[in-house]
């Protein structure tokens, strides 16, 4: 009896301050309780309170506002309480589900009226005390084990082309033995349950539900005024739902909404912009999560730009000095890398992780929409700039086909993304009349350079699909919806060669490619809207029985 006794971990004779304070439940442990170590603040046991705190006013006149709002509230509306109902309509970004939440949200209006002053008065964001909504519980799942099951497909499928949620630090979430379900929380497993699901047929099956709940849930907890890195991260899932069941306008606006919450959050800019999240020191395994969310946003945001120029996009270049993501093994094992960081500007052919690959074709991707979308360069600047994309996305492309071989489903995404930049950045520059007619040296050496590029991008093409279709035919879960365009442009161009030589290879060549998207069809419902695309393509321009 003595030795249980002592292995019993002390506990302090009552509740600490900030647990009685917010009427939570404390579990008295010492020298600091569960919920203090976990939120990062002082533990503080005392019997008396202690000596209001500046943050304590600021707490204080925020409530006063808030009781004084709902007070004017009941006095417009007729009595009525202050709650509202959030909800949208299926088809605009919103869900069937209504969710209560309180209207007077507790968010700082200083934050963004004037963000030096809310520094000053060491003003807070406080986090809204809303407790998580019976139907988003239940769908995440009735035990840890239905939450471990979502993550673990999760982790084992979308992680591998799109690593930005700590591996480590959720294992870390899910073992503690005293886990809250915070909204949060709930919205990242919610989001992570939709981008595994693999809808059965038809675009009923893809706004379904749980895509209802998901978008619907999420206004919810925005309305509420919580902002929070798990925020993004579950918009981010959302919007790669989107793109990969080619559900737009949706996709292209939450991609934009990504990228407004990241630049509330500070994630764009850590050392210049307006910070929500707090600066630790020594939080390795944090900073880098917040540095690949800020990468995932930045792909989505160009990737969604690719077929369509003309559009702006909702996030800034990278500058050169800012960091690439460290080792992806490293990073999921929560192990501190000792390697030299590589940084946006550093070369192409340094040894880079999966991810970080994924980044650098981020960065040029980036760098190809704004010059096709530049009305201000004059031509020789345009044509210079482009020969120099060229050969640095080429430089890129021939350093990962051994990669890829290796590891398809986690270095597809960066070769591909390469690829469709090569084939977007020839297409405008291969004709003269789209090019301007000036004839100069440089527009004439990007033309022998984009017309050639066709062809031999083409054929890269066709070869790297046909290890995605391995890929794709063994594990289909693991599939990114980003390698879409590269094989749909790829098609498209053996379908322009087929009709305009008659060779019967470019037409089998179009067929296969053709199988490939009708695979990932299986997977991602955009697979079969680029297939029609081909179909509208071929009726109106190659009506050629070649490759009929």
């Amino acid at each position: 009896m003595e030795a249980e006794a002592a292995d019993q971990p002390d506990k302090a004779p009552q509740a600490c301050v900030s647990c009685r304070k917010q009427k939570r439940k404390c579990d008295k442990l010492l020298p600091s309780c569960s919920l203090c170590i976990r939120m990062s603040r002082p533990c503080d046991y005392s019997e008396t309170a202690p000596i209001p705190t500046s943050e304590d006013f600021a707490a204080m006149r925020q409530k006063i506002a808030d009781l004084e709002a709902r007070l004017e509230g009941r006095r417009s509306e007729g009595g009525h309480g202050p709650m509202r109902s959030f909800s949208a309509s299926p088809g605009i970004g919103g869900g069937e589900a209504a969710f209560a939440t309180d209207s007077n949200a507790t968010f700082p209006a200083a934050f963004f009226l004037d963000a030096e002053v809310f520094v000053e008065a060491q003003l807070t964001i406080p986090r809204p005390n809303i407790a998580v909504p019976p139907e988003v519980a239940a769908t995440v799942g009735v035990s840890i084990l239905d939450i471990q099951e979502i993550v673990d497909r999760y982790f084992a499928n979308i992680h591998t082309w799109l690593p930005f949620v700590s591996k480590k630090r959720m294992q870390l979430t899910l073992s503690n033995p005293t886990m809250e379900l915070t909204l949060d929380l709930a919205l990242l497993l919610l989001s992570m349950k939709l981008v595994i699901q693999v809808p059965q047929s038809g675009p009923q099956s893809i706004r379904s539900p749980l895509y209802n709940l998901s978008k619907g849930y999420a206004n919810m907890v925005e309305s509420s005024g919580l902002m929070s890195l798990q925020l993004l991260q579950a918009n981010i899932l959302v919007a790669a739902y989107e793109i990969g069941h080619a559900i737009y306008p949706a996709a292209y606006l939450s991609t934009g909404h990504c990228a407004r919450i990241g630049h509330a959050l500070g994630l764009n800019d850590r050392r210049h912009a307006p910070q929500m999240l707090k600066k630790r020191t020594g939080a390795w395994g944090e900073l880098e999560e917040m540095k690949r969310t800020w990468w995932a946003t930045m792909l989505l945001d160009r990737y969604v730009n690719l077929g369509s120029s003309g559009h702006p996009l909702a996030t800034d270049d990278p500058v050169l000095y800012d960091t690439l993501p460290a080792d992806d093994d490293l990073w999921d094992e929560g192990q501190i890398t000792t390697s030299e960081p590589l940084y946006v500007s550093s070369p192409t052919n340094v040894k880079a992780g999966a991810f970080t690959r994924t980044c650098q074709a981020t960065h040029l991707l980036g760098r190809l929409v704004r010059l096709l979308n530049d009305r201000l360069l004059d031509a020789p600047m345009r044509f210079s700039e482009a020969i120099q994309l060229h050969r640095t996305l080429q430089a890129l492309a021939n350093l990962l086909p051994n990669d890829v071989h290796r590891s398809p489903e986690r270095y597809g995404t960066p070769l591909a993304i390469c690829y469709s930049s090569l084939m977007h950045l020839c297409d405008p520059f291969a004709c003269t009349e789209s090019n301007g007619g000036h004839r100069t040296v440089e527009e004439t050496e990007m033309q022998t350079i984009a017309i050639a590029g066709m062809k031999s991008v083409a054929a890269d093409v066709f070869r790297f699909s046909q290890l995605l279709h391995v890929g794709m035919t063994s594990n289909p879960a693991a599939v990114s919806p980003l390698v879409g365009d590269c094989i749909y442009f790829g098609a498209s161009i053996y379908a322009w060669l087929a009709h305009e030589t008659g060779l019967r290879e470019m037409g089998d060549a179009y067929h296969i490619l053709r199988k490939v998207l009708e695979t990932m069809a299986s997977r991602w419902a955009v697979g079969q809207q680029y297939l029609t695309l081909l179909d509208i393509s071929k009726e109106s321009l190659y009506a050629d029985s070649q490759f009929v």
